[in-house]
């Protein structure tokens, strides 16, 4: 029994010993694991970090951004508002200067004339009847009188010429061209389309008064021989040009207020303006209507 019990306290130290080396090996592997899992989460800590940051970054950067474009945009409405309380200014004093001008009309020479007229009355009452100097007074009061209405007609027509509501849109754009050409020799040729009545009043009046003042401008400040006036239909909207062979200018630089004028009422009608010159090119004024076509174009006019 002796031997055997020194053999088997033998075997129970070396499966002791495998025991331990075992343990030992186990505890170095789960060693191992724990630096590899740590060497893990350093690095994923890491790329977190550094995502944040980049992610940062571009929150920063787009949030500057915005602040830029919403202080442009901020700027260009302030902007736009001092532009339209200048248009309101000007179109008040534009519209003072023209009740003034058609005061001072009617009282000089309307007024005068009635007073004249007046006058040559009061001398025919005491005057004997069957007479030349009667008749001679009669027909200065006729004549007196025939200017006076002129007079009424031509402030009438250039308010509101009748044969706009009457004769419809071509006829009072040919009627102004010819007057533009008689008092002021321009040479003012229009290319328009026969177009149908079915165009809104407001596009009608904003039509004629565009192109009255672009003439008037042509006439005035732009030292033109020539005018070409083009007005075109189609099915996507009308069209109207303006060219003159003048001195042309900056529309930058050079904007007056029939220019302003005239692009707040194209505006208002939801129509695209555009003005094309250079100094010493002519100028060309562009405008365009989207308005839909439902009936058809009738023939062709020029003058």
């Amino acid at each position: 029994m002796i031997p055997r019990r020194v053999e088997l306290v033998e075997l129970v130290r070396q499966v002791t010993a495998l025991n331990e080396r075992d343990l030992d090996a186990r505890e170095e592997r789960l060693e191992d694991l724990q630096t590899l899992f740590r060497r893990r989460m350093n690095w994923v800590s890491a790329v977190a970090l550094l995502l944040g940051v980049i992610l940062a970054l571009v929150i920063i950067f787009r949030v500057r951004h915005l602040e830029r474009v919403a202080a442009l945009r901020y700027a260009e409405v302030e902007e736009a508002r001092r532009n339209l309380r200048r248009l309101s200014d000007r179109l008040v004093t534009a519209q003072e200067d023209e009740r003034r001008s058609i005061s001072r009309e009617l009282h000089d020479q309307i007024g005068q004339a009635m007073s004249a007229s007046l006058v040559e009355l009061g001398r025919l009452e005491a005057a004997p009847a069957d007479t030349e100097a009667h008749r001679e007074r009669l027909a200065s009061i006729r004549r007196v009188l025939e200017t006076c209405v002129g007079m009424v007609c031509d402030m009438a027509l250039l308010l509101r010429p009748s044969m706009l509501d009457d004769l419809g849109l071509v006829a009072a754009l040919k009627w102004q061209a010819r007057e533009v050409a008689r008092r002021t020799g321009l040479n003012v040729k229009m290319v328009t389309e026969e177009i149908t009545d079915d165009l809104p009043d407001s596009h009608r009046t904003c039509l004629y008064r565009v192109v009255q003042e672009a003439l008037n401008n042509c006439a005035k400040y732009s030292h033109a021989s020539q005018v070409r006036v083009i007005i075109r239909r189609d099915e996507n909207g009308l069209s109207v040009s303006v060219q003159d062979d003048g001195i042309g200018f900056d529309p930058k630089q050079e904007k007056g207020l029939g220019i302003l004028g005239m692009e707040e009422r194209i505006a208002h009608l939801g129509g695209l303006f555009c003005i094309e010159s250079k100094p010493g090119q002519g100028t060309v004024l562009s405008i365009r209507f989207p308005i839909s076509r439902e009936q058809p174009v009738v023939g062709n006019g020029s003058i």
